[in-house]
Parts: structure tokens; C-alpha cells; sequence
């Protein structure tokens, strides 16, 4: 008996007594990848001030609109002769659905030989150009059509002739 009941305490003891952690543990992980259509932008019409008579005293505005509508202001007369006034466009193209980052300099130049025009940029997005969505859905392309206005301004000591200048558009996803 007394054989017995020792081994009765020595299986109560086992049981009582906390497991022995295991030296070797393992999970499954798993991954994942959405992949999606580049951007593009492209660009579909230039920003076009049209020809214009500067004042004869002070100096005055040439402003083309996001939609594309000149104005002048100050003695500034518009002109129908030259290039038809209009709004610079463009269009991003992605990944339907997608957030995207527009980036639209605030101002440019514009020069005629040495003498140069400063011109300052307005554009037809909505809310923060930072924070656009492209069309659509996921799986589908989307786009963003945009464009760029501005407005320069023209004294009665501006140099006559053409001006030209460039300004970077860019755009890039969230």
C-alpha cells in the first residue's frame, strides 16, 4: 500500500506541477501586393495670354482665367489678333480611384531677351491640390482633367514683343 500511495503522490505532483515551456514555436504569415497602372500627365493646350497693348501711363493686368476667359484691368487693352487666349490643360491618367499629389508652381517667368514678366498661376482643382482623386474605380483606368490659368502684369514701361517661359507640372501618387 504504501508503494501505491507513493506513486499515487509522485502522479499528483506531476500533475500539479507547470508544464515545461517548448523550445521551438511557429505561426503561418501571409503577404500581399496591389500593383497598379503608372501615371501619366500630359499636356493638351499651352497657357496663352493672347496679344495685348499695354497702358499708355501705370500699368495694369492680363488675366486668363482656370476656365480660360482673358481679362485685363489698369489700361490694358485685349487684343483679337495673335493667339487665341487660353487656360494651359492638362490631363493625369492612373489607376482608377487612386490618390494623388498635383504640384503647380505659385508663379514663373517670362522673357523677352533680358527683360522678363512674372507671372502668377491659378488652376481649376478642387479642394487641396495635394489631396485628388483620379476617376473611376480600382482595377480601371482614371483620370484628372486640370488646367492652369494666371495672371501677369504689363506697365507703360513694359518692352514690347513676344515673351515666352516654361513652368513644371507634376503629379505623383499618395
Amino acid at each position: 500500500m504504501k508503494i501505491i500511495a507513493a506513486a499515487a503522490a509522485l502522479v499528483l505532483i506531476a500533475l500539479a506541477s507547470p508544464s515545461l515551456a517548448q523550445s521551438n514555436s511557429s505561426t503561418t504569415g501571409s503577404g500581399s501586393i496591389t500593383v497598379i497602372r503608372p501615371l501619366t500627365l500630359t499636356k493638351t493646350a499651352d497657357l496663352k495670354f493672347g496679344t495685348v497693348v499695354r497702358p499708355a501711363t501705370g500699368s495694369g493686368t492680363a488675366v486668363i482665367s482656370a476656365a480660360g476667359a482673358r481679362s485685363v484691368t489698369g489700361g490694358v487693352v485685349g487684343l483679337s489678333s495673335g493667339d487665341a487666349p487660353a487656360a494651359a490643360a492638362f490631363t493625369v491618367a492612373g489607376e482608377g480611384g487612386q490618390s494623388v499629389s498635383v504640384t503647380v508652381p505659385a508663379s514663373f517667368s517670362m522673357a523677352n531677351g533680358t527683360d522678363t514678366l512674372v507671372v502668377t498661376t491659378s488652376n481649376s482643382l478642387t479642394g487641396s491640390a495635394a489631396s485628388q482623386t483620379l476617376s473611376n474605380a480600382l482595377g480601371s483606368a482614371g483620370s484628372l482633367a486640370f488646367s492652369v490659368g494666371g495672371s501677369v502684369p504689363v506697365g507703360a514701361t513694359t518692352a514690347t514683343g513676344v515673351y515666352t517661359g516654361t513652368f513644371t507640372v507634376s503629379a505623383a501618387y499618395n
